[in-house]
């Protein structure tokens, strides 16, 4: 049998080899390699630690390196690499990665097939969505989304909010990109238009609290609108002008506690939209949250 070995003998790789245990109860793990000085010849968990050379004596018998050392795996791929091991075949990154919110949320895993084929939105992008429409219902106001395209983050949403009175307000041209900025925006009028009025209505129609307005944002604002306010703006419009436009009107509507989601905040394809953001963000004095998915947060506190 193959040696295993666990690269990394500090807290990361002990939680490593009880996990491994835990899920199998042949885990057959032969010893921890470390490069730290102090721990080469103790004994971690009833395993000796050795020093990276010795995996030198081994490369014969294909060894198996778990490496778990979380941020500091390039450094480590280059020492083994420099003792003749090779990535995927004799050693491999098993830093513990995160669950996915689908593991986690089954009713959620359902929906994101449900509405996959109406959306653009990454998995990622949709479970932060999910999450923020599932707490909105304990903060008063409306929903809304800015940059409906093809209905499929408003299905979602729509379905986060079943069994609660909050309505859902969803804005679109329905008819794709309105003008841009060419000086700014990527997009040009006419992109995403692929979609249509009538079939967001009907992908939406078991749904009596979601209500569309086609047409330009802003200009297709209700005019009883002055006291109306928010817990929740899904705003995905890809261009610097109806960005601007939705900070304007939402984030001042916005209740304590309530937050604006901008999908396309970190995109290349979209800098009228950081533009916008940071700009309304720099002129209100206000932080906004970037998150890796490429999405931004600005709440209301």
């Amino acid at each position: 049998m193959n040696p295993s070995i666990i690269y990394g003998a500090g807290c990361q790789g002990i939680a490593l080899l009880r996990l491994m245990q835990k899920q199998s109860d042949t885990a057959n793990v032969h010893c921890f390699v470390d490069s730290h000085p102090a721990k080469q010849g103790l004994t971690v968990e009833g395993l000796p630690v050795f020093p990276p050379d010795y995996l030198i004596s081994l490369t014969d018998k294909e060894p198996t390196v778990a490496v778990a050392v979380g941020g500091h795996y390039p450094v480590v791929r280059r020492l083994l690499e420099r003792l003749g091991l090779e990535e995927d075949r004799h050693f491999y990154d098993a830093t513990p990665r995160p669950l996915h919110y689908s593991d986690l949320e089954p009713n959620f895993a359902a929906l994101r097939d449900k509405v996959r084929k109406h959306t653009l939105v990454s998995e990622d992008r949709l479970a932060l969505l999910y999450q923020l429409s599932r707490q909105a219902r304990q903060v008063s106001g409306d929903l809304a989304e800015i940059g409906v395209y093809r209905g499929g983050t408003a299905l979602l949403m729509a379905e986060a909010l079943q069994g609660s009175t909050r309505q859902l307000h969803l804005f679109d041209t329905f008819c794709g990109m309105p003008s841009s900025d060419p000086a700014i925006d990527l997009h040009r009028s006419g992109d995403f238009a692929d979609t249509s009025a009538e079939a967001v209505s009907a992908l939406l129609s078991d749904f009596s609290n979601v209500h569309l307005y086609p047409g330009l944002f802003p200009d297709t604002l209700p005019g009883d609108w002055s006291n109306k306010f928010f817990s929740l703006v899904h705003v995905d419009v890809d261009i610097y002008d109806s960005a601007l436009a939705c900070c304007q009107f939402f984030h001042p509507r916005l209740r304590p506690g309530g937050v604006m989601i901008f999908d396309d905040y970190g995109f290349p394809s979209c800098p009228g939209v950081r533009q916008a953001v940071d700009e309304y963000c720099c002129n209100h004095n206000l932080q906004v949250l970037y998150l890796q998915s490429g999405q931004a947060l600005l709440r209301r506190c």
